[in-house]
């Protein structure tokens, strides 16, 4: 027989319509499930009403926290707030409880998964999604996998993605100086000496938008790269070759064509102990080949050769490169 409001207490109705909030949220119901909140509702009028007032409720406090959990999260905690507890009136406490459980006992669930590597140290892992990613030296960033997103939040260094097809969760890659947006695809970040960000897409497309400049995203296909910066993102084609040198990192090694010493050298700093700095002078000689990015005294021995540089080394590993004040004969 059914429920109707004389077997069943407001506060009763209050419980089970949260119950009922957190089961639609998560999209875990089973089909006898389906028809048993078909029966719960055609019992009383007031059943329908109470639930599309926790359902209003759960999305206005989905809106109020969007960085700490999705939809689903938020009907769970409603439903766990009042499990168990009467409830003497009906909006105003029951939106205090759920916006107290959401900021303290659960935001722990919400905290971003943190990666970082040392230096000379690579890692890859692999994000419950299915995405992979990989990280350069001395790279940082947190990861929050959410039911409508997934984001990452890239501090320093250089990672390589490899995105999970999911276009009904977007990825986002948030840097200082924008934000990046994928559905699946495989692309490389990567912090440069000059306060950027460089982007580079190897399959599939990305948009890259600037922080100061959210109206006008830039879209990147497979062989693009943008220079993004706060104001502005810059993009350029890349060869095959160019492409390929840009994650020669991932197996251990540097590779350049045409680039100026200043970019190669930061290549290498991430897996030397000392600080690297070159001089104005030297910063834009042109640079090719490719080499260990753990033996940087090679590469400085060869540049010694083929370009008019001094390499100058100090205490603690620091290496300084200054033009040369006269021509080799």
């Amino acid at each position: 027989m059914p429920a109707t409001t004389t077997s069943l207490s407001r506060e009763d109705i209050e419980q089970q319509a949260a119950l009922w909030t957190a089961r639609l949220e998560s999209d875990q119901l089973a089909a006898a499930q389906h028809k048993e909140l078909a029966d719960w509702l055609a019992a009383d009028p007031a059943h329908r009403e109470v639930l599309t007032r926790y359902r209003e409720l759960t999305a206005r406090l989905t809106a109020q926290v969007p960085v700490l959990m999705d939809a689903a999260e938020v009907a769970a905690i409603v439903a766990q707030a009042n499990r168990g507890r009467r409830i003497r009136r009906t909006v105003a406490p029951l939106l205090a409880a759920a916006a107290a459980v959401t900021v303290g006992l659960f935001v722990w669930r919400a905290q971003p998964e943190e990666f970082e590597t040392h230096g000379a140290e690579r890692r890859a892992f692999t994000l419950a999604d299915g995405s992979r990613i990989e990280l350069n030296a001395r790279t940082g960033l947190q990861v929050k996998l959410r039911g409508s997103e997934r984001r990452v939040k890239f501090g320093r260094g250089e990672a390589y993605f490899q995105v999970a097809h999911d276009p009904a969760r977007p990825f986002f890659v948030e840097t200082p100086q924008g934000l990046v947006r994928v559905t699946g695809t495989v692309f490389n970040v990567r912090e440069t000496a000059g306060a950027a960000v460089e982007v580079t897409v190897l399959e599939g497309s990305v948009q890259v938008t600037p922080r100061a400049d959210a109206a006008t995203p830039a879209a990147l296909a497979g062989g693009q790269q943008a220079a993004l910066d706060p104001e502005r993102a810059s993009v350029r084609v890349l060869s095959e070759d160019e492409t390929q040198n840009i994650v020669a990192w991932r197996v251990g090694q540097a590779a350049f064509q045409d680039a100026p010493l200043d970019d190669a050298l930061a290549r290498f700093a991430p897996y030397h102990p000392g600080a690297i700095t070159v001089d104005p002078g030297a910063a834009t000689l042109r640079v090719g080949g490719r080499y260990s990015l753990d033996d940087l005294d090679g590469f400085l021995a060869a540049i010694e050769q083929a370009l008019p540089v001094v390499v100058l080394r100090g205490d603690g590993g620091t290496v300084r490169v200054i033009a040369h004040q006269h021509p080799r004969k």
